[in-house]
């Protein structure tokens, strides 16, 4: 038989042992995650120096780098349960010693010098409880010390937070996305005076750059037809068949309103400013656009610069223009509506809408609620 003073010895040498191999799985842990965190930071890297190649067509590259990227950030489902299971178990079975040594010494009655004697063992549990979210969220990657140096893949579609915590040029990373403004005549609407077409605006993007504010003006020679502003974020749910996130897709289309034309001109201009959260000057795209057979788009690559004329911050989600020396037309007017709720908004009667008192503008003010497709 052994006596109570040797059980208890050896119940605390099990103990002390159990939590040996834990700290032997923490370090085990913490090799995988260095080596995970070294392949993830030279991705990174590899994406960053893309950037300032925007001389030549590097969307395929930029994608294949996201999909690799994800690839070694997620670990796979099986080990991660292995190992955590292991660590719950082995938790488990210390904290069922520790208490059982503790009922094995204890002599009632009850005192305020009891609460003294098992404080060690009170912090112990809350140590090793802690020490175990510590190794779910390493092994995770969701542990915030590791988020400013590992972002999440879909962050590196996420332009304000590129522009923000990433030394690369905005500019270059948004051209390799291919934006493009695209519309599209799919409603015959029979008028007084005729018929008159309906044009549903679309912004294009061969690769899912978000996480930016727009602002779009279509004119002809003359006149503003369309105006369209608001703020882009996508969300893209897992796969429906594997359930592995989506951390970005190729030839999305992002609808952002309609506006009828009577009669069909040579060619369109589209102004489009593009604010992140994280520079001061917005980029500004130019497209020429000419009519198809029942379409208008850039025959040619837009112009894109940095419109130095236009100084913002972003404050409490509101985008606040400071400066503003030559702008597209209405944009001044409506400035004071530019809010980053994930809305995108737009006028397809620009001149009436300035002609109207202000109860009647909001009412001319209409919400786009199509949602994002891909092609």
């Amino acid at each position: 038989m052994i006596t109570d003073s040797c059980y208890t010895f050896i119940i605390l040498s099990v103990a002390g042992g159990l939590l040996t191999l834990l700290g032997s799985v923490g370090t085990f842990i913490s090799i995988i995650t260095q080596r995970r965190l070294d392949k993830l930071q030279d991705i990174l890297e590899e994406f960053v120096s893309l950037s300032y190649r925007s001389e030549t067509n590097l969307t395929g590259l930029m994608y294949n780098l996201i999909e690799k990227y994800q690839m070694h950030y997620m670990f796979p489902l099986t080990p991660r349960k292995m190992i955590f299971t292991y660590i719950d178990i082995n938790i488990f079975f210390i904290l069922v010693l520790w208490a059982t040594t503790l009922l094995m010494q204890y002599e009632p009655p009850f005192s305020s010098i009891f609460i003294l004697q098992i404080a060690p063992l009170l912090i112990g549990t809350i140590a090793t409880i802690f020490f175990r979210h510590l190794l779910r969220a390493t092994i995770n990657l969701e542990n915030p010390l590791l988020n400013t140096i590992v972002p999440a893949p879909e962050k590196l579609r996420n332009l304000s937070y590129l522009s923000r915590f990433v030394n690369l040029s905005v500019k270059s990373v948004l051209k390799q996305g291919r934006p493009t403004i695209f519309l599209s005549n799919f409603r015959d609407n029979p008028n007084v005076n005729g018929t008159s077409n309906l044009f549903k605006v679309s912004l294009k993007e061969e690769l899912s750059f978000d996480n930016f504010f727009y602002y779009l003006c279509i004119s002809n020679s003359t006149n503003p037809l369309f105006i369209s502003f608001g703020d882009i974020k996508f969300h893209f749910s897992p796969d429906p068949i594997t359930k592995k996130p989506v951390p970005v897709h190729r030839n999305i289309n992002v609808p952002l309103g309609e506006f009828p034309y009577s009669r069909l001109p040579n060619q369109l201009i589209a102004h489009f400013l593009v604010f992140t959260n994280g520079e001061k000057h917005p980029l500004e795209f130019i497209y020429h656009l000419e009519p198809g057979t029942c379409f208008f788009s850039a025959k040619e690559n837009p112009q894109v610069t940095v419109n130095h004329q236009i100084l913002y911050t972003v404050e409490k989600s509101k985008l606040i223009i400071n400066e503003c020396q030559t702008c597209p037309p209405f944009f001044q007017e409506l400035s004071h509506l530019f809010r980053l709720n994930n809305n995108r908004y737009y006028i397809h009667n620009p001149g009436k809408w300035k002609s109207e008192e202000n109860k009647t503008q909001t009412n001319l003010l209409k919400l786009c609620q199509e949602k994002v497709f891909i092609d």
